[in-house]
């Protein structure tokens, strides 16, 4: 069982949720609604719920802005939303979950489980304050939580040298360790590609910056700066000549 509290501006919205709740996953215990920013944070600290329904925007707020004037972090968050736009996606960096409305039923449920292995693994504090901590960082600056089987592991976005498709899992090349994650390449290009980061080849995703040499031939390819050597695929040629630019050496 996990006990839950709903912060959302749209009462209607916020019934329905719970009547989804209710219907679909009776292992949470939902403590209360709050329509507000500050009944919100006053719920919180007199229900001390250990998951967190939270709409992003509330009124004259936002969800963010209710988190960073909470002092104890021990609780799961599921954000919930109607616009799709770049929160979402420092929300996915935190390895955090959220809800899209109108909210579907098996995402629900799915966000939940999530939830219970968060607390179950003592996470809550680490991907909230990484959160917090990226919507306030400059891009270089930015670090991504990265799910692995030991847990999840942080690193900052700028030590990643290249990513390589493995199945359904993807290695992470970095300079600070190499990582196995249970997340797809295709996830990792629609996390990383505003940050420098280029699909040059259907199994690797590389940092335009780590790239040291480019071997210009039928069967063409970049070595990365930790001395590997990653192919480029002939349709992606032209344009990853064009993204480098005077940036790297270039071998005939």
């Amino acid at each position: 069982m996990i006990t839950a509290v709903i912060i959302d501006d749209e009462i209607k919205k916020a019934n329905y949720l719970k009547e989804m709740l209710e219907r679909s996953t009776p292992s949470v215990i939902l403590k209360g609604i709050a329509t507000s920013a500050e009944e919100g944070i006053k719920l919180i600290i007199k229900e001390q719920p250990q998951l967190l329904f939270l709409d992003i925007e509330l009124q004259t707020s936002t969800g963010f802005d209710l988190l960073n004037q909470l002092k104890d972090l021990n609780f799961s968050v599921v954000f919930t939303t109607a616009h799709q736009h770049y929160a979402l996606k420092a929300i996915k960096f935190a390895a955090l979950d959220f809800l899209l409305k109108p909210i579907d039923e098996d995402e629900l449920k799915e966000a939940v489980n999530k939830a219970i292995k968060q607390q179950q693994e003592n996470s809550t504090n680490r991907n909230i304050e990484l959160l917090i901590n990226n919507l306030n960082q400059k891009n270089n600056q930015k670090k991504i939580a990265i799910s692995t089987n030991a847990g999840i592991i942080v690193v900052e976005i700028k030590n990643i040298i290249y990513c390589k498709a493995d199945g359904p899992y993807t290695k992470i090349y970095a300079n600070t360790g190499d990582l196995l994650s249970s997340t797809n390449l295709k996830e990792f290009e629609n996390l990383l590609e505003e940050f420098g980061f280029f699909r040059l080849h259907k199994s690797y995703l590389v940092n335009l910056e780590e790239i040291r040499k480019y071997k210009k031939s039928e069967d063409a390819f970049v070595i990365m700066s930790n001395g590997d050597t990653v192919y480029v695929s002939d349709k992606k040629k032209e344009e990853l000549i064009s993204r480098l630019s005077t940036q790297v050496i270039f071998v005939p």
